[in-house]
């Protein structure tokens, strides 16, 4: 019989030899570990004695000489002294048969060496690399997509791999063999292989259960677990195959996303047009009453206040009135920047690429962001000056409102906000690029995660907070419009995102300027109907016209029409355009069939137009129409111009 003997760097092995001729035993000796891996690949030994070193470090061999061909078959035996008995356990587990204890006993060693080499004749044994396969398991093996593996029914061990199983894993195939699954860490927790294992026990095999595996990496990539007893080399072992549904996991969230989005684009738009109701009367009340109070002052030093300690009160009161309506405006303009993003849901690919301002659009995000950065750090604007870019407003909106919240998240929310700072920062480059970046003095991103922030679905935010997608969607919209997004960080002491985007060829669209309308007469005294469900709204609106027309406030539309179809007289109709039951664009449509003749009276009042539906009917008509929220000045103009048109 052939053996094959590995020494370590202080283990002499020349007792072993001795005892070993002694016995029938023909040794050939190996210079080193590599030595001895390509001594067994060229000619494989029934027989390996390898001796400890100092580490007890042998694992390694021991695998190799496992996944060699016919590695499966021969008996591997350890020689080691009597200190190291603790380092034995895991080599046994590796794949060690045995071990032999110095000093040696013959009687004892003859013994051992017998009972291997029959453990080892009976063990099946992994297929050598030229060995030839037909039919279906030449095919799960070789030429199968699908990660295939084959494991000892005792032991769970891995005695054959096909590519796709080690790619799927991203280990190599000497890592794998004669290891087990919970050695490599290959489930998502301990718990799951306990599961599969009793799910198998009970079944007999197992039929697509989804579970998620580790990869070398760290990944976890969801897979279907197939299962099953067959025979392979002459013995019963366990072949269990991993179709990958990781892309389609992926594919299902993106789509979840995209839901979750337009629901959220959606509800931004109704938000709006919610907040505008109440903000309209809000409005138009504060600004009634702070006219009315400027009048009254004008008035005082003609006739004098009512008494003299009432001057400084009224003043005051005015000024709180002057602040609200500022307040208000606030209001306004959130809701508007809450218009613009829910676009970005409604027309998606319809918004058209043109000349962008991007500090305009970097100020309706910051206030979005607002609440989101107050608390966590100070923010500062170092815009320059820059051309306009070439891309779309609601994406970049989308992009930098993503990039501050970020940012604002990677800062603790401790209440040191004075300590920290978000610097949003506008440059043109020497390239003629247009930079946008948005720099945090958060915790920082790990070197070796730089690589993977752009991949769908890797994030460092703690579980719940974060999709892994924000990023993702950022550098696709960028790109999409022609531009970069590039990041630079420092762990522990913060992070810069930077956009670059092209100058735009075209310049900005200016908003049609209004052509200049001569100031109207004053209307002679008309009769008014306002439709609107907020009766509140329609308390306000009738304030402001009361002084100049006889007003008729009506909540529901449909209860209108029986007197319009009666004939009763209305000089103008102030209708909202989003209402209950009957809405603005149904009563327009009524009203062409009962009395067309009113159509070019009807003023629409509206919030927002944040259907489909309501933004092509206000594209299609001509009627006038005021935004909510609106102040008397603006309201009483419209009002005299639509009187004067229709005379």
């Amino acid at each position: 019989m052939r053996a094959l003997l590995v020494p370590s760097g202080t283990f002499d092995l020349s007792p072993v030899e001795t005892l070993l001729r002694q016995l029938g035993v023909n040794p050939t000796h190996a210079g080193d570990d590599e030595a001895a891996i390509a001594a067994f690949r060229q000619s494989p030994f029934p027989l390996v004695l390898v001796g400890m070193d100092d580490a007890g470090d042998r694992i390694v061999l021991v695998r190799a000489l496992r996944s060699c061909p016919r590695g499966a078959h021969t008996a591997i035996l350890l020689v080691a002294r009597p200190e190291q008995q603790e380092q034995l356990p895991p080599l046994l587990d590796a794949g060690v048969d045995d071990f032999l204890m110095l000093p040696l006993d013959e009687a004892s060693v003859a013994l051992r060496l017998r009972l291997a080499l029959r453990r080892a004749s009976e063990r099946p044994e992994a297929l050598p690399e030229d060995f030839k396969l037909d039919g279906l398991c030449a095919v799960l093996l070789r030429e199968s997509p699908v990660p295939t593996c084959i494991i000892t029914r005792e032991g769970n061990a891995f005695v054959d791999l096909n590519d796709a199983c080690l790619r799927l894993f991203g280990y190599t195939r000497e890592e794998m063999l004669w290891r087990t699954p919970r050695e490599l860490n290959l489930w998502e927790t301990p718990l799951e292989s306990d599961r599969l294992a009793a799910l198998f026990r009970e079944q007999g095999a197992l039929r697509g259960m989804e579970s998620r595996v580790r990869t070398k990496g760290g990944d976890l990539r969801h897979v279907l677990v197939f299962a099953g007893i067959a025979e392979y080399a002459g013995t019963p072992h366990v072949v269990s195959m991993f179709p990958d549904i990781t892309e389609r996991k992926q594919l299902q969230s993106r789509l979840l996303l995209s839901d979750r989005m337009a629901s959220v684009g959606t509800l931004a738009a109704g938000v709006a047009h919610e907040i505008n109701n109440p903000l309209a009367y809000v409005t138009a009340n504060l600004g009634y009453v702070h006219e009315e109070m400027g009048r009254l002052m004008e008035r005082w030093p003609k006739e004098g206040p009512p008494c003299p300690s009432l001057t400084h009160t009224v003043k005051s009161v005015c000024a709180a009135l002057g602040e609200a309506l500022h307040g208000a405006d606030r209001v306004q303009t959130i809701v508007g920047d809450l218009k613009t993003f829910s676009r970005e849901t409604r027309e998606t690919q319809q918004d058209p690429i043109r000349a962008v301002d991007v500090r305009k659009v970097l100020e309706s995000t910051l206030s979005l962001a607002a609440g989101e950065i107050r608390h966590r750090a100070q923010l500062v604007k170092d815009y320059g000056e820059v051309p306009p870019v070439h891309g779309n407003d609601s994406r970049l909106g989308q992009v930098f409102l993503n990039l501050l919240v970020n940012a604002a998240q990677a800062i603790p929310a401790d209440g040191e906000a004075d300590q920290h700072e978000i610097r949003v920062t506008t440059r043109t480059l020497p390239s003629g690029q247009v930079a946008v970046e948005v720099s945090d003095t958060g915790a920082g991103i790990a070197p070796e995660l730089m690589g993977r922030i752009f991949d769908p679905f890797f994030t460092t935010k703690p579980t719940g907070v974060g999709t892994g997608l924000g990023l993702s969607i950022c550098h696709n919209l960028i790109t999409a419009m022609g531009g970069e997004i590039h990041v630079h960080s420092d762990l522990g002491r913060g992070t810069t995102f930077q956009v670059l985007l092209q100058v735009a060829t075209t310049p900005l669209e200016q908003p049609a300027p209004e052509e200049p309308r001569p100031e109207p007469p004053p209307s002679a005294r008309g009769r008014v109907l306002v439709i609107d469900d907020e009766p509140m709204l329609c308390s306000a609106v009738e304030r402001i016209l009361r002084p100049h027309h006889d007003v008729v406030l009506a909540t529901l539309a449909a209860e209108v029409l029986p007197r319009l179809e009666a004939g009763e007289r209305f000089d103008l109709i102030l209708c909202d355009l989003m209402m209950p039951r009957m809405n603005g664009m149904d009563f327009h449509a009524a009203l062409q069939r009962l009395r067309p003749e009113l159509t070019g009276r009807v003023i629409f009042l509206t919030g927002g137009a944040f259907t489909p539906q309501a933004k092509s009917f206000l594209d299609r008509v001509p009627n006038r129409r005021v935004d909510k929220p609106f102040n008397a000045r603006a309201l009483l103009a419209v009002t005299r111009e639509v009187l004067a048109k229709v005379g």
